[in-house]
Parts: C-alpha cells; sequence; structure tokens
C-alpha cells in the first residue's frame, strides 16, 4: 500500500516535470525551475498540513 506522502511526492514531480518542460527551454532552466516548484509543492503541501492539524475531523 502506497502512503500519501508518496502519492504527493509522485503529484509534485509530474507536475515540476510538466511546468518546467512546458514554460523553460534551456536545460539549466529546466532543471532550476523543476527544484523550485517540487520544493514549494511538497514544503507547501507539508506545512498546510501542519497548520491544519490541531483542527478537529468532522
Amino acid at each position: 500500500m502506497v502512503d500519501h506522502l508518496t502519492l504527493m511526492a509522485l503529484d509534485a514531480f509530474l507536475i515540476a516535470v510538466f511546468f518546467s518542460f512546458l514554460w523553460k527551454q534551456e536545460k539549466k532552466e529546466r532543471t532550476v525551475y523543476f527544484w523550485k516548484v517540487f520544493g514549494a509543492l511538497m514544503l507547501g503541501a507539508i506545512l498546510l498540513g501542519w497548520l491544519m492539524y490541531p483542527f478537529p475531523r468532522s
């Protein structure tokens, strides 16, 4: 069984690859942009989950 963090990382990876090939032309630009988007998606999701942790589930 795959956990939520692995699926989130896979989703972030695929989105970062797609947008880096869509918006950047050179390999170095793509690589830098990929890591920026991947990091922003992963850190943003973890931060948002951490901020929502104290709220009860319904």
